[in-house]
């Protein structure tokens, strides 16, 4: 992960600036923060209406209908819900990296200057790759057949 922005040199670690060590940890801690309650819970939840443990009569109705679908597209809808759920929070943090009004910040720095979405070279990228969010922090893998 590169950073676009370019930081004063305070201190040096391991010849990268105390800052943009910091601003990393942060911009890591999102990531695992963020895919941990929003991507894995939502998986979560979908496998429990898959399930049928979840009571709501909407989760009950879905479950219901999910069971009278043969197996072979059963795995077919798993594919699109993670694709779907996926897509949204890649759109979620992409409306972060395009808006001029609304910021990520800590709750302990709240400073409209202090903006996380540029501590990252593209914050909705952050969920993919090698080394990406998803692959790091999610316990179900992207692309995975394990639901």
């Amino acid at each position: 992960m590169l950073l676009r922005k370019k930081y004063p040199v305070i201190k040096i670690y391991h010849g990268i600036p105390k800052e943009i060590m910091n601003n990393l940890a942060k911009l890591e801690t999102l990531g695992r923060e963020f895919i941990g309650t929003v991507r894995d819970n939502s998986i979560d939840e979908y496998l429990s209406i898959k399930r049928g443990d979840m009571k709501s009569a909407d989760a009950q109705n879905t479950f219901k209908a999910y069971t009278t679908i043969d197996k072979q597209f059963q795995d077919k809808i798993d594919q699109v819900v993670l694709n779907i759920i996926d897509r949204v929070l890649h759109n979620a943090l992409s409306m972060f990296e395009q808006s001029t009004d609304f910021t990520i910040c800590e709750k302990e720095e709240i400073d409209p200057n202090l903006d996380i979405v540029e501590f990252s070279d593209g914050l909705s990228g952050e969920l993919y790759s090698e080394d990406g969010w998803i692959k790091q922090y999610s316990k179900y893998p992207q692309n995975t057949k394990q639901v």
